[in-house]
């Protein structure tokens, strides 16, 4: 049943008529080509995907429903070399190629959106800020794209595609599952006159989690530090909406004007379990009924105007979007109140708050020149404005009254790149990007690319690159007093840190020739600079430039389709990521993963698709210790005609579960939508 919030928000998108979205329009004089084929976000023009030089990745909406998915993590669970895994009690990393959650660039119709910033939180909430229904496809880019976007898109680009109307319909759905139940909405309100209108809706209630968690350590005078018992993950309510419009100029330079209004609004709440210092039968609770609540608050604008003639392809845009996190803590009780302030030689955190405010703003600037039938020259300019404001740059004591303070950091930046098709068979892709940062200064990133077509069915593709990342603001001016439990986490911040770099190059085969097809990817990556938070004494760190990585691996990939229905694929990433100071094998990354897909699709209008795979990791290392797991999954969807279908699914059929690793055993969605 839909949600009445839902109906009233879509009656009254009706009522106020603001209007929708463009696709990035096509080059002059290509061949129509499906959207599973082309790439918009490699060179920031529509090529195929088989020409461009970059390991790229197209997931269209059609295969977002046959994952049976209900949200985004889980419709990329098949993304190639793409690690989500769950990032503590907590949303999902977004690692590409074993590089870290935050050297990967989120994008959503190419707008960054802003959010938390350090090198543990980047990313990890971006994908469930998303509305699957409000999706027309994902375009991923594996390997360092910095010389197109700059900063945050050393190790790679995910690009979230919003639908665009193109004649009047919608969808409305609703699904429920392991971990969440929601009522969503999508309406395209076709054309009138000279407008176009969408309007997305989704309200979602995340189930609690409970994820049972053991620990013990020596302490003073002979007492123990325990934790035992379970962690509810975060639950409560999501609501998302995203209004957008264009304006369609009718002239023969094809000008559009759109519009996007997007708000989100969350109320969501953790439980911890409860933590103890034992000596003996004695226990004095330190956090019994442990709680922390979170409002969250996400509000984003966008103007842009595109066009094209004959010889150029031109676009301009400006956008804001911001977003408040409020946090409340609460360390619960002991047994003995008093007691542990005199064990612990001062006074005990009971209760703790945070705010916080993120924003960004960019106005920027595209033109793509087609120069006769050799050069395809696209050349940008951006301007960014990042600001931060928050209790965890304010330096108060842990408490309810912290005060408030905040950083911005501005740049411009200017880049450049050619498609030069140098004959028949050779394609060279050189790029460069110029960008200023207000704090650490100036950064160039160059790169080149080349795709060598051996015959019709065989290609040579390389590429080399440089990327940066330039420190965030928590990073920089981060003054940070934290409760946890029985103690209190000290972070401070860094100004003088230099930005991360990489130095990339991969070589990669591939082979396309009627039912079968493969690949085969060797990808090196170089870091230095890398952040970390650095610890001082006890609970106390700062951020320092200490690490180097060495990162490296095969992408290997091989596929036939029987007839026109069926499918099997197998893929295997071997990833070797080691730091570089220590050779010590790095966090949150498997040597080895496998995955079998057999696909299924009828292609019939009342028809039944399915994918059934089965994932092996081996070595997954995680606090100095290596895992080996299996799951296996199916997900399906069956249309019923008239507009309606039913899709679900099952991850981890066989219910594995790793506590350590936050493997947690089998989960399952059944979901249906009517279409019209």
């Amino acid at each position: 049943m839909i949600h009445p919030n839902a109906a009233a928000l879509a009656a009254a998108a009706i009522m106020t008529s603001l209007y929708l979205p463009v696709q990035a329009a096509g080059t002059e004089g290509q061949q129509q080509l499906q959207s599973k084929d082309v790439i918009v976000t490699a060179t920031k023009t529509k090529e195929e995907v088989r020409a461009v030089p970059q390991a790229v990745e197209v997931w269209t909406q059609e295969d977002l429903q046959r994952m049976g998915a209900s949200d985004v993590v889980s419709a990329l669970q098949l993304a190639n070399n793409v690690n989500l895994s769950k990032a503590g009690m907590t949303g999902n990393a977004v690692m590409i190629r074993g590089m870290s959650t935050n050297h990967s660039l989120i994008l959503v119709d190419g707008r960054r959106y802003a959010a938390e910033d350090t090198d543990v939180t980047t990313n990890v909430y971006a994908l469930e800020r998303m509305d699957l229904s409000d999706i027309d496809r994902i375009e991923i880019v594996r390997g360092p794209s910095s010389s197109l976007y700059g900063s945050d898109a050393m190790g790679g680009v995910i690009n979230i595609i919003t639908k665009v109307p193109d004649k009047a319909g919608g969808t409305v759905g609703v699904v429920t599952g392991t971990q969440n139940t929601a009522e969503y909405m999508n309406i395209n309100f076709g054309k009138h006159h000279r407008w176009s209108t969408s309007f997305d809706a989704r309200l979602d209630r995340r189930r609690p989690f409970n994820r049972y968690t053991y620990s013990s350590a020596a302490t003073m005078s002979g007492m123990t530090s325990v934790t035992d018992g379970s962690n509810r993950s975060l639950y409560g309510m999501r609501r998302m909406y995203h209004l957008a419009s264009v304006y369609d100029f009718e002239n023969e330079n094809d000008n559009k004007l759109r519009f996007d209004l997007e708000y989100h609004d969350d109320d969501l709440r953790s439980d911890f379990a409860p933590a103890w210092f034992s000596r003996g039968p004695m226990k004095l609770y330190t956090a019994k009924d442990k709680h922390e609540y979170y409002h969250e608050q996400e509000k984003a604008a966008s103007v842009e105007y595109t066009g094209k003639t004959k010889r150029n392809e031109y676009m301009f845009r400006t956008y804001y979007n911001e977003l408040k996190k409020n946090s409340l803590i609460d360390n619960g009780r002991d047994l003995f109140p008093g007691m542990m302030e005199t064990i612990l030689g001062g006074m005990y955190p009971r209760s703790d708050m945070d705010r916080a405010k993120y924003s960004t703003w960019v106005t920027e600037a595209r033109d793509t020149m087609y120069l006769g039938s050799h050069h395809n020259l696209t050349f940008g300019a951006e301007y960014r404005k990042l600001k931060y404001e928050g209790t965890r740059l304010a330096g108060s004591p842990v408490g309810l009254d912290k005060d408030i303070a905040g950083h911005e950091v501005n740049s411009y930046a200017g880049y450049i790149e050619d498609l030069w098709q140098v004959n028949d068979k050779l394609l060279l892709v050189p790029s460069v990007r110029y960008e200023h940062n207000s704090q650490f200064g100036s950064q160039t990133t160059p790169k080149i690319g080349l795709t060598y077509n051996l015959n019709s069915n065989w290609r040579f593709k390389s590429n080399y690159g440089r990327g940066y990342k330039a420190p965030s603001i928590s990073e920089l001016y981060m003054e940070m007093h934290r409760a946890m439990g029985s103690t209190t986490v000290d972070i401070y911040g860094n100004p003088d840190l230099d930005p991360e770099k990489s130095t990339s190059y991969d070589f990669s085969l591939e082979y396309d020739k009627g039912r079968n097809f493969g690949k085969l990817t060797y990808f090196n990556n170089r870091v230095s600079n890398l952040i970390e938070a650095d610890r001082l004494y006890g609970t106390t760190y700062t951020y320092v430039n200490v690490a180097k990585a060495h990162i490296d691996g095969i992408e290997a990939e091989l596929g036939h389709r029987f007839g026109d229905r069926w499918t099997v694929k197998l893929t295997h990433n071997y990833l070797d990521a080691v730091n570089g100071r220590t050779d010590e094998r790095l966090n949150y990354r498997a040597k080895n993963t496998t995955t079998v897909q057999l696909l299924y699709d009828d292609h019939k209008e009342n028809g039944f698709s399915a994918v059934l795979w089965d994932q092996f990791s081996s070595d997954y290392r995680f606090d100095g210790q290596d895992y080996t797991y299996n799951t296996l999954n199916f997900s399906f969807r069956k249309k019923l005609g008239s507009g309606f279908s039913l899709y679900g699914g099952v991850d981890d059929i066989f219910n594995k579960k790793v506590d350590d690793i936050y493997i947690d055993g089998r989960m399952w969605r059944i979901g249906a939508e009517w279409k019209w």
